[in-house]
């Protein structure tokens, strides 16, 4: 449906990972393991990049970190909603659309297709790395060593 079949393994193991029981046929909301700091941080670099418009759009809209949460990691594969929402058609779309696996599969598949276009990110373990964070991705290779 997003135009990319091929992704659709990649697709299955992340939604296995990022879902509950490891399967991807429960909803899931916003994960609670996200740090209050990387909750704002996906707002407010979300905002400043133009991707949430809490202007005029009051779905976008955070003023505690308790609204922020609603911007941070969610769905069946695990994306900070602050950053994904500006893959789906309409401007003013609330952060809990995401938790549908449906969308959430179609808007990590044009996601990742991004990021093969614009960052040169085309095998699984170039996007992981983009997907989990530079930092990140160093950090526990550099713990498996």
């Amino acid at each position: 449906m997003a135009g990319w079949p091929e992704f659709a393994p990649e697709l299955l193991s992340i939604c296995k990972r990022e879902s509950p029981g490891n399967t991807c046929e429960r909803t899931v909301g916003a994960h609670g393991n996200d740090a209050h700091e990387a909750t704002r941080r996906f707002y407010e670099k979300a905002v400043a990049r133009g991707w949430l418009d809490p202007t005029e759009c009051p779905e976008h809209r955070a003023e505690t970190h308790e609204d922020m949460k609603r911007f941070g990691v969610r769905g069946s594969h695990g994306l900070a909603a602050g950053y994904s929402l500006r893959f789906l058609i309409g401007p003013c779309v609330a952060p809990e659309v995401l938790d549908t696996p449906l969308i959430s599969a179609f808007v990590a598949t044009r996601r990742a297709m991004e990021m093969c276009e614009r960052r040169g990110a085309c095998t699984r373990e170039e996007r992981h790395v983009h997907w989990v964070g530079a930092r990140t991705a160093a950090r526990r290779a550099a713990s498996r060593v």
